[in-house]
């Protein structure tokens, strides 16, 4: 990751999870002050590194059927090869092969991915956590906290399936409706989620 705006992503997303290592929190306020600016970073994060896999995996993809081409051309021009007979046609599955397939999704930017993604994931249980099982305040804190993700960041899977789980289980009626429309307001935007470092 060279570009400026994905090292910024990087930096955002290192800054926001120092913030939640140093000292702890005493009240669910201050805890989701820091863990809701470390889900929306990592978010951001992991869907640009999802992007940046995408593209080193189609790149290396090229560059191996180039090499397999290649090999297949110089095998057609060996005309002293001796005719196989049938079923000697099947190459059989080399440790190389086997080797050269796993390395295409083990690149730095896809370990890189998998550690954000568990990171977001993280974060966000925690989050849950104070949505689901603390006391009412503590609940109506974390729907602020989430309310605020929702606008900052729509079209989040991960967000809305929090959101439909801490609805079923809400017992205030009052802030089960206010999950309910949030929730709902969010699923039709869920269809095209943003892949550019550039945009929310």
């Amino acid at each position: 990751m060279h570009e400026k705006a994905d090292l910024e992503l990087c930096q955002a997303a290192q800054s926001a999870l120092t913030a939640l290592a140093t000292a702890p929190a005493t009240t669910a306020e201050l805890a989701l002050s820091r863990l809701a600016p470390a889900a929306l970073a990592l978010v951001r994060l992991s869907q640009r590194l999802r992007y940046l896999s995408l593209a080193e995996l189609a790149a290396r993809r090229v560059e191996r059927d180039a090499g397999a081409a290649s090999a297949a051309a110089a095998s057609a021009g060996r005309a002293s090869d001796p005719p196989r007979l049938p079923g000697e046609g099947k190459a059989k599955p080399s440790a190389h092969g086997e080797q050269r397939a796993f390395a295409l999704g083990d690149g730095p930017v896809s370990q890189l991915m998998e550690v954000s993604i568990r990171s977001e994931r993280d974060v966000l249980r925690n989050i849950a956590t104070y949505l689901e099982y603390g006391a009412l305040p503590d609940r109506r804190a974390a729907f602020d906290a989430i309310k605020g993700l929702r606008a900052e960041h729509p079209g989040w899977p991960s967000l809305e399936h929090l959101l439909q789980e801490a609805a079923v289980l809400e017992m205030d009626a009052a802030l089960k409706g206010e999950l309910r429309r949030l929730s709902k307001a969010g699923s039709p935007q869920l269809a095209r989620p943003d892949q550019s470092a550039g945009t929310k």
